[in-house]
């Protein structure tokens, strides 16, 4: 009779998990924030808990964007770089402080193929997309003295930071989607919300997969061309995802292609770069290194690779191509 009682209470346990596991609902929202279009995708227990937690992810990010982008008037990052070369030591947010030491560190890392003190390059490469026209060698050689990752010093005691070097600016585009994706993936599970994917403009931030799926969320890789042999779909959970290349931002001069992702060495746009799919251990760390890989190319990413783990690469290049671990 006992042994009846205890198998009948955990058949009850048992079914009530499955209840609710399967009585968990889709739900899909979408926001354009950051300069890209951010879909949330998640399964929660009602209609009210869904609605909260939207919105409060979209209110993250865009608190973020007052904190990274560099296209904002009076963001934290601008007012940051306005006080370059000063010797003013400068308190910052925990946010600001925590994408400047990853930063710092995947620079390190990367040899400096990743660095956020690149703004004044971007800037200018930016400008020349917009108008069509290719920037002049004295600009570059110019700006190129103030990128440097060496130049930012980080104070952990009183989380405080300097720079060092005049006109030095700050650009975050090569981590700061992935940061706020990241961010949006934390605050769902402060609702008890952990199966979930976010979409920052490409940069993908993924939590525990969907119910009954337990390989995880169906994602599809491309490479940017138009050859279906060139795409697979993969399943991913608890990771990120960020891919780079110029399929939509780019200038043509004299017969060559310059990509919108800036060799921080030599602050010219990249030539050979076709597209980087990068898997790392969150959305943070993914999109630096899409970058970096894409600065690196194949041979030099080779190198440092085992630098990160766990990670898949799909680097595409003009001639060459490179999966490591995507099969």
């Amino acid at each position: 009779m006992r042994k009846y009682i205890f198998l009948k209470w955990c058949f009850g346990i048992l079914f009530l998990f499955n209840f609710n596991l399967f009585a968990q609902k889709r739900y899909a929202f979408q926001r354009y924030l950051m300069g890209s279009e951010f879909n949330i995708v998640f399964y929660a227990a009602n209609d009210s808990i869904a609605k909260v937690a939207s919105d409060s992810v979209f209110r993250r990010i865009e608190f973020l964007n007052t904190v990274l982008s560099d296209y904002l008037d009076g963001s934290e990052a601008n007012q940051l770089s306005a006080l370059a070369g000063s010797e003013k030591w400068q308190k910052v947010s925990p946010e600001m402080f925590e994408v400047l030491s990853n930063s710092i560190a995947i620079s390190q890392k990367t040899n400096g193929a990743f660095d956020v003190s690149i703004g004044a390059i971007t800037q200018l490469w930016r400008r020349a997309i917009r108008r069509n026209f290719f920037p002049e060698t004295a600009e570059i050689e110019k700006n190129k003295t103030t990128v440097g990752y060496n130049f930012i010093q980080l104070n952990a005691k009183n989380r405080s930071v300097k720079l060092l070097k005049t006109g030095t600016r700050l650009d975050f585009g090569g981590i700061g989607k992935g940061y706020a994706a990241d961010e949006g993936i934390r605050v769902l599970k402060h609702f008890k919300i952990v199966r979930a994917l976010i979409d920052a403009g490409g940069d993908l931030a993924i939590a525990q997969p969907p119910p009954n799926k337990p390989l995880g969320w169906a994602i599809e890789i491309s490479s940017g061309l138009k050859d279906p042999t060139k795409m697979q779909t993969i399943f991913l959970k608890n990771c990120g995802v960020a891919t780079s290349g110029k399929t939509y931002r780019y200038i043509d001069h004299n017969g060559k292609r310059y990509s919108h992702i800036v060799n921080p060495k030599t602050g010219v746009g990249l030539l050979n770069h076709v597209r980087t799919t990068v898997v790392a251990e969150n959305g943070t760390v993914a999109d630096a290194l899409a970058t970096a890989f894409s600065v690196l190319g194949i041979e030099k990413s080779k190198k440092i690779v085992k630098k990160f783990k766990p990670i898949k690469v799909w680097l595409l290049e003009q001639n060459k191509e490179w999966k490591m671990e995507f099969d």
